[in-house]
């Protein structure tokens, strides 16, 4: 009986700390070779006026802050950063890819992804000095409904850890 249970709970703990599946958008003529340095943007994500949008922001920046860090991207505050991070969140439904714009412009020349299904955490990097989007990482399945709040926290830790996997200086 202990072993069908040991089982179990290995099983639900192994789902939870599975990777998320990731979509990455960048310009290829982009270097990020030089960025070591980083700041929030200051503009509210999509979903702010969302009901659930407070305990999200509670979970997402911690986590950004923490994989950042753990890849030796340096927080700045006083000083100019290299990039900027920004990201959306589609708890309740999805976002169309081309509501998302920059001062420099629309992202990228041949956009592939045309929305963000509900449940996705999309996260961007922006190029500080000149406003224009370099890298975009989109975690898919990250929100459910159903979620405990427990099972949504380590979902987001396991989205953004994914997602910046894939942000790496070339």
């Amino acid at each position: 009986m202990r072993t069908r249970f040991a089982l179990a709970l290995l099983l639900v703990w192994a789902s939870a700390c599975a990777r998320v599946p990731v979509d990455v958008e960048t310009d290829s003529g982009e270097r990020n070779a030089s960025l070591k340095t980083w700041a929030w943007l200051q503009r509210p994500p999509v979903a702010r006026g969302e009901a659930e949008f407070g305990a999200v922001e509670e979970r997402v920046r911690p986590a950004v802050e923490r994989e950042l860090g753990a890849r030796r991207f340096r927080k700045v505050e006083r000083e100019r950063p290299n990039f900027l991070i920004t990201y959306y969140a589609a708890i309740e439904k999805p976002i169309a890819a081309n509501s998302i714009t920059y001062a420099a412009g629309v992202p990228f020349a041949a956009q592939v992804v045309t929305s963000y299904a509900r449940g996705s955490l999309v996260i961007d990097v922006l190029d500080a000095r000149t406003g224009k989007l370099l890298w975009r990482g989109a975690g898919r399945r990250v929100f459910d409904p159903k979620q405990t709040p427990e099972q949504r926290s380590e979902r987001i830790d396991a989205a953004v850890a994914s997602v910046l996997d894939e942000f790496a200086p070339l």
